[in-house]
């Protein structure tokens, strides 16, 4: 099958124009009678037959060369399977190199990414003379390094050559809709794409789209035809262990207090893993070790590491195992910031006559739980003050505020506990029985946002003890009660609760879930005025044994709110006299402190964003990447959004600490990026669905020996004739002139 350029076969009505001269000529002839004619006229009859097919011929030559010349500007191909004896056409091509994290994986020489590269680098040198090349990164998101197809083909080679891997994870399917919108509308013959990738089952999530999108593609006709060229390059890797998660499980990080990591090992692979030594890392520094017997394929183990952190400010906490030929997940850190110390405002709102009468009785001392004489040294530092002097304190001094049993306040007070969670501080609220609960419900709850649920109806009778309610036994998914996961830690389900208010999550409204679409689009470099969006959707931390909650919590700006069902006291409930009430009120106590640094942790890939002081404005930062250089730093600026002095970051896609110091005044920032623990999935595309995918793209397995230009040109078809068609229009236009003169010559 052939085709050409039809707009440009309009030339060939220049035919006409030979013809329409040979006519005219003809016309300039009278016949004029003189006597002697009769003897010129005997010569001319002789000679007449002669003449006109020697005129013919050269008519003849004449609008065959114009055909000819226009047939060659419309620049026509044949398309077949087979080679031409005039050379390929110029291709428009793209080539999709996958960056993602799993190409890190090594055969023990080199790892699927260098391999890769050099594939990537051959299909550049398989493109014939004159082609253009694109070149797209693909993890997760489509990165154009070339993003305008360019002639200069060493430029697409070492685009290539110097393509970095970074730690993202994979989805091929934005990368090849965004190659093939680059093709779109281009004047081309020939257009291909090449997709180099390992061929994880996890970067073909969406399969079914991306065949689709090529059998489209592959079935356009003319110039909107694309073929497409995929190279698997698979080790076929039968074991992998990876740490999967890692998190302070101790709540708090205070200074030279023990703390206690828990660290996730997983199996990836397909074979029983033994003895396997996790380390914990602060700032580098080995700082405790341990050993997991054995992990099954498939499973995964769960090790606590403790360790103290002896300086105040921030520390990078990495949980490590042995290497093995994927190193990108044996490795995780977390960005720890050591508080000094900790100042908790309590509102007592029953004080009693005496101090054990208090409702804030058993409150002081589990959040102080030391002697008298220690406690001026302990990290936690209370202050204790009634309802009525609520209007007269100033927030801001203290890192969390506690509601005991406080009926209600001043509509200035609630203002100023929302504006003072909203800049990252911590409320904690127990209810009782002198509570107000319809001034909560409105102007804390409909008005404000302020609490993660309302107050319902109070259920059941402090009076009697026969009836009772328990802690959920099992299933405690919040990081705050994720400990007692583990049945060495103690139980929660001992304490008792005679009566508790019914809990009623609140909703998040149409607008709220906007924002939280934009936070989410904030993680691939969105605005940073979503991704430190205000109101966060309520969630349970914890229930009771029926099933109703017993504890919520709400992030707002970059505060957070829990909320309890019972009281603090032993009015309605046994819980402050059980062992589970000290770790339970301190672990909430850290998810209040450390909500300001929750996002000190992200995933590789998402922006950080930071609020910082008002002094730091139009500040310059300086950014360090995990790896980077010495001299390798980027440059950011404080901004302000939405009134509030911020530093974003987007350039995540290294796994690590980075490390952010702005010079005046002083200060030195870490955030850690986190690796996706999908990539570490050693499972491949199955053997079928490469056999479909091989009906709409030529698909092709990495080895040693492939060769991608003989195999991309056995594949590749058309040829341009525009060359050859010239060179006949040049022999035929040396032919004319010769005919010309020879019949022209003297008879």
């Amino acid at each position: 099958m052939s085709f050409l350029n039809p707009f440009m076969l309009f030339g060939a009505g220049a035919i006409a124009v030979p013809i329409i001269i040979h006519l005219l000529n003809r016309r300039r002839f009278q016949r004029v009678v003189w006597a002697a004619m009769r003897f010129v006229k005997v010569s001319t009859e002789k000679n007449q037959r002669r003449m006109l097919v020697e005129d013919m011929i050269l008519l003849a030559i004449r609008c065959l060369m114009l055909a000819l010349l226009a047939l060659a500007v419309a620049r026509p191909a044949m398309r077949s399977t087979t080679h031409n004896v005039f050379g390929q056409s110029k291709v428009t091509a793209v080539i999709v190199l996958d960056n993602s994290a799993s190409m890190g994986v090594s055969d023990g020489v080199q790892t699927r990414f260098d391999k890769a590269r050099k594939i990537a680098e051959q299909a550049v040198d398989a493109l014939p003379s004159g082609s253009a090349a694109a070149v797209i990164l693909a993890s997760d998101v489509a990165k154009e390094v070339i993003k305008e197809p360019t002639h200069d083909l060493n430029l697409a080679r070492k685009a290539v050559r110097e393509a970095p891997l970074s730690d993202r994870p994979t989805d091929l399917f934005p990368s090849i809709e965004k190659a093939l919108e680059t093709l779109k509308g281009r004047s081309a013959i020939r257009k291909e794409v090449y997709l180099i990738t390992d061929g994880q089952l996890a970067g073909w999530r969406q399969l079914g789209d991306i065949q689709k999108t090529l059998k489209t593609a592959k079935e356009q006709t003319g110039e909107q035809q694309v073929s497409s060229h995929i190279v698997l390059i698979s080790d076929h890797e039968e074991r992998n262990l990876g740490v999967s998660g890692l998190v302070l499980s101790s709540g708090l990080a205070p200074l030279n207090r023990p703390l206690r990591f828990e660290a996730q090992v997983a199996n990836y692979g397909k074979l029983e893993a033994k003895d396997i030594k996790v380390a914990l890392l602060v700032d580098g520094a080995a700082a405790d070790e341990v050993t997991i017997p054995s992990i099954p394929p498939g499973g995964t183990r769960s090790v606590p590491l403790n360790t103290r952190l002896k300086t105040e400010g921030w520390h990078s906490i990495t949980a490590r195992i042995g290497g093995d030929r994927f190193p990108g997940d044996d490795t995780r850190t977390l960005a720890v910031r050591a508080i000094r110390e900790i100042r908790v405002l309590v509102v007592d709102g029953e004080p009693g006559t005496e101090p054990r009468e208090s409702e804030t009785f058993f409150l002081d001392h589990a959040l102080v739980p030391v002697s008298p004489e220690e406690a001026e040294q302990y990290y936690v530092k209370t202050s204790t003050i009634g309802p009525a002097d609520m209007g007269g304190t100033r927030f801001d001094d203290f890192d969390t505020v506690v509601l005991a049993n406080v009926p209600d306040f001043s509509t200035d007070t609630a203002t100023a506990l929302e504006n003072f969670v909203k800049r990252g501080g911590g409320l904690f609220l127990f209810p009782g029985a002198k509570i107000n609960a319809a001034f909560y419900n409105q102007q804390l709850g409909t008005t404000r946002k302020l609490l993660p649920a309302t107050f319902g109806e109070p259920r059941g009778d402090a009076a009697q003890e026969d009836k009772f309610l328990t802690f959920q036994t099992k299933g405690y998914d919040h990081p705050i009660v994720a400990l007692w996961n583990d049945a060495t830690a103690g139980t929660l389900a001992s304490a008792r609760f005679f009566r508790t208010f019914e809990l009623n999550l609140l909703s998040v409204p149409t607008a709220d879930a906007g924002e939280k679409a934009g936070k989410r689009e904030s993680g691939k470099g969105g605005s940073p005025t979503n991704s430190l969006a205000n109101l966060a959707a309520p969630k349970a931390i914890l229930r009771f044994s029926d099933g109703s909650i017993a504890m919520a919590e709400r992030a707002l700006g970059l505060g957070r709110v829990v909320m309890f069902a019972s009281t603090a006291d032993t009015a309605w409930n046994d819980l402050p006299v059980r062992p589970a009430f000290v770790p339970l009120l301190h672990r909430t106590l850290g998810t209040l402190i450390q909500r300001h640094d929750e996002g000190a942790n992200v995933r590789v890939g998402a922006q950080f964003a930071r609020r910082l002081t008002a002094d730091l404005l139009h500040k310059e930062a300086v950014v360090m990447a995990p790896g980077a250089a010495s001299n390798t730093r980027d440059l950011r600026r404080v901004e302000l959004v939405n009134d509030t002095p911020v530093l974003t970051y987007e350039a995540t896609d290294k796994a690590g600490i980075y490390e952010i110091s702005i010079a005046e005044p002083a200060t030195v920032l870490k955030f850690a990026a986190q690796p996706d623990p999908s990539e570490s999935s050693m499972a491949e595309l199955p053997a079928e669905e490469v056999t479909s995918l091989g009906q709409v793209a030529a698909v092709q397995r990495w080895n040693p020996t492939l060769n991608l230009r003989e195999w991309v040109e056995k594949a590749r078809v058309g040829a341009e004739f525009w060359l050859p068609i010239l060179l006949a229009v040049l022999a035929l236009a040396a032919l004319e002139t010769f005919l010309a003169q020879y019949f022209s010559r003297a008879k």
